[in-house]
């Protein structure tokens, strides 16, 4: 069925800085876990290493683990030297064989620079001595960029949401509606929400992506204590009024959520967004009951069913 949205002024698409014509039909812009689909090149090594970016984003087990290795390698590279400069050179060394040796060395230099210094090994020559000043600055700058970088991880704003697996095309007051689900999966507050949504679609005639608003019944609540069900009212000035399931994968449709909100708790802005392609926007379905009853004066929502969809029959 051809519907009106292939009618409309190129003019009403509200590009979102990805462009129109820089990639294909098939092309997902933004991928479900909400990062931008794009792969940029052209650029020297340098240009586009952006090492505070990449520890700031890492997870957690592998900054651990980048940051024990480079503590190890460290300690390795200047008990090598302190072994090459003669066990001798460190006054309390007691090893005799030359793995004992160089445990020694090790020692020196994992209390060198943490500059902890116990009082049993300490350093007996010029060059030594020379090799720990370097190793205690090199410790000092070291430490006070990875607390730098563990304060910046802890303070950044988290963003737990939960969003269902699919959109769906539900029945809605004597209409339908474009619905998904999402919830605040942490502790901390959000306030002042706000959601924006828009469909983007393959034209074929103009051969390029198109962007439209989707108006929403409700684009902003006050808190986001539970969840929220946002729901696209399909009326007759709806982008999406007319449209099949069929018509959603010839189009390479997708929706793009763009989700704000102040966090209370961090007392910072939070932005998120999400995209459904057409193969996850499923029809004729409505979204399960999430809050459950306990008998006391407590609010109960079970986010393990965010997604939980039952069938309905459409207007």
């Amino acid at each position: 069925m051809k519907i009106g949205i292939k009618k409309r002024k190129p003019k009403e698409s509200s590009e979102l800085g990805f462009g129109t014509k820089a990639y294909g039909p098939d092309t997902r812009l933004i991928t479900a876990n909400g990062d931008f689909n794009v792969n940029k090149s052209g650029l020297k090594f340098w240009q586009s290493l952006d090492i505070y970016h990449e520890l700031i984003s890492m997870k957690w087990p592998a900054f651990l683990f980048l940051a024990s290795g480079l503590f190890l390698v460290a300690n390795l590279i200047f008990a090598f030297l302190y072994f090459k400069a003669g066990i001798g050179s460190i006054a309390g060394a007691e090893g005799v064989s030359t793995w004992e040796q160089i445990l020694d060395a090790f020692y020196f230099s994992t209390q060198t620079i943490t500059t902890v210094g116990f009082g049993q090994l300490s350093p007996n020559t010029n060059y030594v001595s020379l090799l720990a000043a370097l190793e205690s600055f090199l410790g000092l700058m070291g430490f006070a960029l990875v607390t730098g970088l563990i304060f910046a991880r802890f303070s950044r704003p988290r963003k737990r949401l939960v969003y269902s697996e699919n959109a769906i095309i539900a029945p809605f007051q004597d209409i339908n509606g474009l619905m998904f689900r999402f919830a605040n999966g942490g502790n901390n507050r959000l306030i002042e929400t706000k959601v924006d949504m828009i469909a983007s679609y393959w034209s074929e005639q103009e051969g390029r992506r198109i962007f439209e608003p989707l108006p929403l019944e409700r684009d902003k609540i006050n808190f986001l204590t539970t969840s929220w069900t946002v729901v696209h009212p399909i009326d007759k000035d709806s982008p999406l009024y007319g449209l099949t399931p069929e018509d959603c994968t010839k189009m390479h449709m997708e929706v793009i959520v763009m989700f704000k909100a102040f966090d209370d708790t961090y007392a910072r802005n939070v932005y998120d967004r999400r995209s459904y392609v057409s193969e996850e926007i499923l029809f004729g379905k409505k979204f399960s009951p999430i809050f459950r009853e306990k008998g006391d004066d407590k609010i109960y929502i079970d986010l393990a069913k965010i997604g939980l969809l039952q069938d309905a029959t459409l207007n």
